[in-house]
């Protein structure tokens, strides 16, 4: 677990920089606006993974029938936003980033399996597929950390004070 918590050694190169800032900057895109919409139709989203069918912004909600219904659905909405807003701004500030990108990456992962896994046709498989590269920016950032330009960097030992500390265990 507490490997999850170190940032890995990035180049600390202008392309690998502007590339991980750039990347950590597009997953917010996809998750900050989701966390302001879940706000503003909290009882609607609440009563639709409640099981009620409601309709969102012009479209039904779910619009799939989900694997099961929440039992406590403001609970998991709330839990669901949190994730949303927060990890966005973690992500974005690159602090924590390859932790907070595993945990969002496994939350996306279940949100895909619970609510984009009854495939009945083209619009099915489109709300399923249209979540794999945004799990897959996630990965990349779990397994690579936010880089050089991250509050990460601000957070790692020292060279001097990592030659008295034991190296963080593996």
């Amino acid at each position: 677990m507490r490997l999850w918590l170190h940032p890995l050694t990035t180049p600390n190169s202008l392309p690998a920089n502007a590339a991980l800032l750039l990347g950590r900057i597009f997953i917010v895109l996809a998750l900050f606006p989701n966390g302001l919409r879940k706000i503003a139709t909290f009882d609607q989203t609440a009563a639709g993974m409640g099981g009620v069918q409601q309709m969102i912004d012009g479209r039904l909600f779910p619009d799939q029938t989900p694997l099961f219904h929440f039992p406590f659905p403001e609970f998991f909405l709330g839990a669901s936003i949190l994730l949303d807003l927060l990890g966005a701004a973690l992500i974005v500030l690159g602090f924590r980033v390859r932790f907070v990108s595993a945990i969002v990456a496994a939350y996306v992962l279940a949100a895909m399996v619970i609510y984009h896994s009854d495939i009945r046709g083209a619009q099915d498989i489109f709300h399923l597929l249209r979540n794999l590269p945004f799990l897959g920016g996630l990965l990349v950032l779990a397994a690579a950390g936010g880089g050089f330009w991250s509050l990460d960097r601000y957070f790692q030992p020292r060279a001097a004070d990592s030659a008295t500390s034991a190296p963080p265990p593996p």
